[in-house]
């Protein structure tokens, strides 16, 4: 399963708008995106492997998604947040997903929402990452009909496993309005 979407193009940029959905999260803090992510995925991958009130395995889906919102200063801790999709037959009007065992997994909505989106292949490594969230930021803000929404923060998604080597598919989006 994965989140539905419409899309459109705006100055050559894809815009995507998504509904509101549930997700599988939990926050890392921390100064290294790579180091996030895999504490994250290993998170919820226990979460859907069972590690929950029903002792239930859980489909896993596509995206990882990870909203990343950037310390004050260059040393300073970065929120970031790494979310698994909500199966579809855990979405509303459905029965909610099994409740996690661990404090550090909770179940949230994220809001319907509007993003710039810049795809990429190849291996999904940090320093990748930042350098495509930057080429697209510079995008939006040379673009006439688009602005950011909400300023520094912005997302990760990754829609392939690990152990994939090749036709990898990666994004960053930026909320706009």
């Amino acid at each position: 399963d994965c989140p539905e979407f419409t899309n459109s193009s705006v100055d050559s940029i894809e815009v995507r708008e998504y509904g509101s959905a549930l997700w599988s999260s939990t926050q890392v803090l921390g100064v290294d995106l790579d180091d996030a992510v895999s504490t994250g995925f290993d998170r919820l991958f226990d979460y859907i492997s069972g590690a929950n009130e029903a002792e239930k395995a859980i489909d896993m889906t596509a995206p990882v998604l990870v909203k990343v919102e950037p310390g004050a200063g260059p040393n300073c801790n970065t929120a970031f947040t790494i979310s698994f999709f909500v199966p579809f037959e855990y979405q509303p009007p459905n029965s909610p997903p099994p409740a996690p065992t661990s404090t550090d997994v909770f179940t949230q909505t994220i809001d319907a929402q509007k993003v710039a989106v810049k795809s990429f292949g190849g291996m999904s490594k940090g320093n990748v990452i930042i350098t495509e969230a930057a080429a697209l930021e510079n995008e939006v803000n040379k673009a006439a009909d688009l602005t950011e929404a909400d300023g520094e923060s912005w997302w990760f998604a990754g829609y392939d496993p690990p152990f994939r080597l090749s036709d990898r598919h990666n994004e960053v989006w930026i909320n706009v309005q």
